[in-house]
């Protein structure tokens, strides 16, 4: 008898997608009291703590609702997306459009716009000496460079995006710009107070998610031939999931830890991803993971690939 086909099963839904807002409620209601209630102390670090995965989740999020899945509606994906871009620091409308083209060439290292510049990089001494630093001492250059390189790059947008595409995504990009003026012209030293230490810490803690979905897995290159882009459910081999307590993986991360299941499911709504039973060979425990990776170059890690697979 066939399996039933989760993307026929399980459908977005509006009142799913509002439940699991309350998480990043709850997060970003206590961060802020506590970093209210004390400026300097142990509840102002528990806050900003807090206040950290509230913004790793809202870029979860932005994920998500980049997918159009999150939501029934059309209009709410959008409305909330562009509300979790602002809080990312990523245009949505950008995000969008290299992350749906991250999804059709992922088992293409060299086609696949996220992962394009890991092929050959061509590094200074200093800069690799600032590689391995960064990635041992967990400062986020990698979740920066990211976001900067992939989603605000004009040059890149240009180089993989038609035409049609690119005023919608000049627009998003110039709006999102004046926000961020006029909110800081407002209420900068506040943000800067209150926020910054939180939002660097999230960057923190993206640097080791978005970095285990892909890196240092044995993903081969088009070398400029003619190349179809690989069906979802083969793109498994070329991306790892991360295991976690079940509950801290469904409410706080969303099963974005899920990987390989996104990918062979990419539409579906990522709160029903852990109800689809199909083997993931590439999970590891976020415990081994770390271990692993860190003994590891960053050079190595991110931009080197290896059948031998990490944290197992």
């Amino acid at each position: 008898m066939s399996q039933p086909n989760p993307i026929k099963e399980f459908k977005p839904s509006n009142s799913m997608g509002f439940l699991h807002l309350f998480s990043p409620l709850i997060f970003v209601a206590i961060g802020l009291h506590l970093s209210l209630t004390n400026t300097f102390g142990w509840q102002f670090i528990l806050g900003q703590i807090s206040l950290s995965i509230f913004f790793f989740q809202c870029f979860i999020l932005l994920h998500e609702t980049g997918h159009f899945s999150y939501f029934r509606s059309k209009l709410l994906n959008r409305i909330f997306g562009n509300i979790f871009a602002l809080l990312s620091f990523i245009p949505f409308t950008s995000w969008v459009a290299i992350h749906n083209l991250h999804h059709k060439w992922t088992g293409y290292r060299d086609k696949d716009p996220t992962t394009e510049g890991t092929v050959s990089p061509k590094f200074s001494t200093p800069l690799k000496l600032l590689v391995n630093f960064s990635w041992l001492f967990f400062i986020p250059v990698f979740t920066v460079g990211y976001r900067i390189g992939n989603y605000w790059n004009l040059k890149k947008l240009k180089k993989h995006l038609p035409e049609r595409k690119l005023n919608g995504i000049y627009l998003n990009i110039t709006i999102q710009i004046i926000l961020y003026i006029f909110f800081f012209y407002l209420f900068g030293s506040w943000i800067l107070g209150h926020l910054l230490p939180a939002y660097i810490l999230s960057l923190m803690i993206s640097d080791l998610f978005i970095l285990s979905q892909h890196s240092h897995i044995e993903i081969p290159l088009s070398d400029g031939n003619p190349v179809k882009p690989i069906r979802f459910s083969e793109q498994i081999q070329y991306t790892r999931s991360i295991s976690l307590f079940k509950n801290v993986g469904s409410y706080i991360y969303f099963n974005f830890n899920l990987h390989e299941l996104h990918h062979a499911y990419p539409i579906l709504p990522a709160y029903y991803l852990d109800k689809i039973h199909l083997e993931m060979p590439n999970t590891v425990s976020f415990i081994n993971y770390i271990k692993d990776a860190k003994r590891m170059k960053g050079i190595d890690f991110i931009f080197n690939t290896s059948k031998k697979q990490i944290g197992k």
